[in-house]
């Protein structure tokens, strides 16, 4: 009766070994062994991540030293174990373990039966070695996770670091950060955040870059039910359901594990890990570790968006999310850096509305506020993208407009704008009438500093405020009447 099968790669100069032993090994009970025979050493690298082995046996002849050829498997190969057949004395075995080897055998004692019970216990020692040292490895990592995240403020420059950490304590050959995305049909749609590849190992488009990950397609559902219940998704891609494995072996993946990440009880996304080269398999100690990692990264994240929004609502008007006073003097100070290493003009723009006191006695301040919501909108649709138009006051708004040559140019802004303020405002099944009055001013013309700016777009405002001129800038004769 045969059981599961053992690939072994034998590693020997003795030609037709690789035949001698599998003719010794062919009536083991329940146990199968397949071997395939290599020489030199260095071409064992290769044939290491092309196959599904469980085992190496190095055959050592005369002149060779086991414990020096066991150094140099283990310099590209440590987790497999290593079984050492040697015509050496016993006196040299100790080198040998100390270099890595599982167990040593004398050739002149082999047989079947000793050789069978050194090759899987060998398997089954290594199998123990590795997940106690991957345990140790990623709870390592874990911590490591836990300062970084837990610590520092700008704890996303880490990312690549952390996601190094994690990718080699569970030796895997890819790690990613997924996001999820809802559409307006309430689809979800995981998108790529961030990723780490191992080094040596053939990068692919393992997340389509520009469409994500479809969790409505066939097969990936089931990973959309189980992350969202906060369960992780892992195995050998071969053990899946048909429908999903087809994505997975397009991309040379062999083995995977996808930890679900919640921000505030919410699923947010994931972080993956990729076997290519050969199968992992994920023991319980390092799916939990994972776990808790995924677990400090949604705190991290979760504390990354509050002060976000903490950032936001200082530096922005509630009622329109226009900039407010604040930001947008910070804004200024980089226009003036901008413009002292370009040597570009730009201009500063006092917009006040016309008679809005009447605007909020006779319809209402709720009124007013949408009015004033959609007079927020229409000053931006007039704004290029290097642009800032603030909310400053009750019913003033002021505009930063960069790289403008001249007078003229400000002026054709501002028409922009008295344009986009003519069509009436909808408010409640009601149309308002609004309009604005507006000055400006030039970087450096009529000033070097906010205050100044602002004092000579204010002063051409007000020279033109209740007459039926829509705006004024003061020309290069007339900058002497900022000081009056």
């Amino acid at each position: 009766m045969k059981g599961s099968i053992r690939r072994i790669l034998l590693i020997s100069n003795e030609k037709g070994y690789d035949l001698y032993l599998s003719k010794l090994l062919q009536n083991q009970i329940n146990h199968e062994f397949e071997i395939d025979q290599v020489y030199p050493i260095e071409k064992a690298a290769g044939e290491i991540n092309s196959g599904n082995y469980s085992s190496i046996i190095l055959d050592i002849d005369g002149n060779e030293d086991c414990s020096t050829a066991a150094e140099k498997i283990c310099a590209f190969n440590t987790y497999l174990p290593i079984l050492v057949l040697s015509h050496h004395q016993n006196d040299t075995f100790e080198k040998a373990y100390k270099s890595g080897a599982q167990q040593v055998i004398s050739k002149s004692h082999l047989d079947a039966q000793m050789l069978a019970y050194s090759i899987l216990s060998s398997i089954d020692r290594k199998a123990i070695e590795n997940e106690i040292h991957m345990r140790d490895e990623i709870l390592k990592a874990v911590n490591n996770v836990a300062e970084i995240f837990l610590t520092q403020p700008n704890w996303d420059t880490y990312l690549s670091e952390v996601l190094e950490s994690l990718g080699k304590a569970t030796q895997s050959d890819h790690v990613s950060i997924i996001k999820n995305m809802d559409d307006s049909e309430d689809r979800t749609t995981g998108i790529l955040q961030t990723e780490w590849w191992s080094n040596g190992v053939g990068q692919t488009d393992v997340i389509d870059r520009q469409h994500g990950i479809d969790y409505e397609r066939p097969g990936f559902n089931r990973w959309k039910q189980l992350m969202k219940a906060g369960q992780a998704v892992w195995g050998d891609v071969e053990d899946l359901p048909a429908e999903e494995q087809a994505s997975l072996m397009k991309l040379d993946i062999k083995s995977f594990i996808y930890i679900p990440i919640f921000i505030d009880h919410t699923w947010w996304g994931f972080i993956g890990f990729d076997r290519c080269t050969r199968r992992q398999n994920w023991n319980e100690v390092a799916v939990d570790a994972l776990k808790t990692a995924a677990k400090i990264l949604g705190a991290a994240i979760s504390r990354q968006a509050t002060e976000e929004k903490l950032t936001y609502l200082a530096t922005h008007d509630y009622l329109t999310n226009l900039p407010n006073r604040m930001l947008f003097a910070d804004r200024f100070n980089q226009a003036t850096a901008r413009s002292l290493r370009s040597g570009k003009k730009f201009a500063v723009i006092s917009v006040d509305m016309d008679q809005f006191k009447s605007v909020n006695d006779t319809y209402g301040h709720q009124a007013g506020d949408e009015v004033l919501i959609e007079v927020g909108k229409r000053l931006t649709t007039t704004m290029r993208g290097t642009d800032t138009c603030a909310r400053i006051g009750g019913d003033e708004f002021a505009i930063i407009a960069e790289e403008i040559h001249n007078k003229s140019d400000v002026i054709r802004i501002m028409e922009k704008i008295c344009q986009a303020m003519q069509p009436k405002i909808a408010v409640e099944n009601r149309e308002i009438q609004t309009s604005a009055s507006m000055g400006g001013s030039i970087y450096p013309q009529h000033g070097e500093n906010l205050e100044e700016l602002m004092k000579a777009a204010d002063k051409a405002l007000y020279f033109i405020k209740g007459t039926t001129t829509r705006f004024k800038i003061f020309s290069d004769d007339q900058i002497s009447w900022l000081n009056d």
